[in-house]
């Protein structure tokens, strides 16, 4: 057993990507040589780094030995705001305080009630492609008109937030996961999502309707009382978290990978009811979209991959290079939509497992092939090297992907 000690390097944290198609090279490195390496965040302080696929589902699927509380002394937030912004939200929390918040929600991100929005994802889909197919400029960014566009219409329809009001449910969510962003501007960002959630969830009273947020006020908070106003909003945007800005950089990055690769986009269009499943599973495997979490805080001492992290110390968990781990994946470096290792953490592991999975995934496999049936032609409008990547954010993704036809 190796005891942590503060006499070790602990690169900057997060680690910068060499290629934008593969996990961070420091990560990878510290795979390869098999421990928890320490980091430097922002704050100073040096939590512990894991980059194996094991070492990453023994944290994530223990239950009291590890703590996903933001406000824990010891946990290795993300900035100065995280404590403030989403101290008391559940998925925070642990145990006792998490599952019954998420049974409220469970029934609204079914894979079943998934699968019964598939129709409406998928008119709107080929109405966002409309809309692209008769636009008169180009080249047109992807991502504003159709990575982002679909999510956003989406969730503002489970939600029930008007689709006029989608902006500022859309610039607050970018901003709240920038890492770099300063203090402030997150806090503005905080405010203006929680005012908006506030407007519409108050209007549900009088006018009720199918959304979540009509069905979170009106029987969570003043039917059953399980819920607190305030508590319910926080919902609402948690939701959002979820379900808008985490698949609208998936769709964006799985656009990417299909014009790079021209055998895997003809064979998802050879059968999309075969593989456009799969395929959304090897791309979230692919691409880990969320590069810098999941974060815990260790409760006790205890031993990850011979290394002994004491209580009170953080980790980060770096999926990426967990989603990459050659011991669990076989030439985990090519994109293959054919592959049948269906390990990947691309959606977290353990309770703390995204949410909005479900939803997400249909709208990826309804978004990637309609896309290449509607425009065949579809191509970058750029040299792939102009492209730029989010890299101080929480998901990884493309600042906007210029294409023509």
């Amino acid at each position: 057993m190796t005891i942590g000690t503060e006499n070790v390097e602990a690169p900057s944290f997060p680690l910068q990507r060499g290629c934008p198609f593969a996990p961070p090279e420091a990560a990878t490195a510290f795979r390869e040589e098999g421990a928890p390496h320490r980091v430097t965040i922002w704050d100073g302080s040096r939590p512990w780094l894991l980059t194996r696929h094991d070492h990453i589902q023994q944290v994530l699927g223990a239950r009291g030995t590890f703590s996903a509380d933001v406000t824990d002394p010891g946990f290795p937030n993300t900035s100065a705001a995280q404590p403030t912004v989403e101290g008391d939200i559940f998925f925070r929390k642990d145990g006792d305080e998490h599952l019954p918040i998420r049974r409220i929600l469970n029934p609204d991100f079914t894979a079943k009630r998934s699968e019964a929005l598939r129709p409406r994802i998928r008119e709107l889909t080929d109405q966002l492609l409309g809309e692209l197919l008769a636009s008169k400029t180009k080249p047109v960014d992807l991502v504003e008109a159709y990575a982002l566009a679909l999510p956003t219409v989406v969730i503002c329809e489970v939600l029930g937030v008007p689709y006029e009001e989608s902006p500022v449910i859309h610039e607050s969510s970018k901003k709240l996961v920038q890492l770099g962003l300063p203090t402030e501007e997150k806090l503005a960002a905080h405010t203006a999502m929680h005012e908006n959630l506030s407007r519409n969830m108050e209007r549900k009273r009088s006018a009720p309707d199918d959304g979540l947020l009509s069905r979170l006020v009106n029987t969570h908070v003043d039917e059953k009382g399980e819920l607190d106003f305030e508590d319910a909003v926080r919902l609402g945007a948690l939701v959002i978290g979820a379900g808008h800005e985490t698949t609208a950089n998936m769709i964006g990055l799985g656009v990417l990978a299909f014009l790079r690769d021209r055998p895997q986009r003809d064979l998802l269009l050879s059968d999309p009811e075969q593989y456009a499943a799969p395929a959304v599973e090897e791309l979230m495997r692919y691409w880990s979209m969320v590069q810098t979490e999941p974060r815990r805080v260790c409760v006790e001492d205890v031993e990850v991959g011979g290394v002994t992290i004491r209580a009170g110390e953080g980790i980060i968990c770096n999926l990426p290079a967990a989603n990459r781990d050659p011991e669990v994946f076989t030439a985990p470096e090519e994109l293959d939509i054919t592959r049948t290792e269906r390990r990947h953490m691309g959606f977290g592991f353990g309770i703390h497992q995204c949410l909005g999975q479900n939803l997400s995934r249909v709208e990826m496999q309804e978004a990637w092939p309609r896309l290449f049936q509607r425009i065949p032609t579809l191509q970058l409008a750029v040299d792939e090297s102009a492209l730029r990547f989010h890299t101080e954010a929480l998901t990884y993704g493309l600042e906007e992907l210029p294409v023509t036809w």
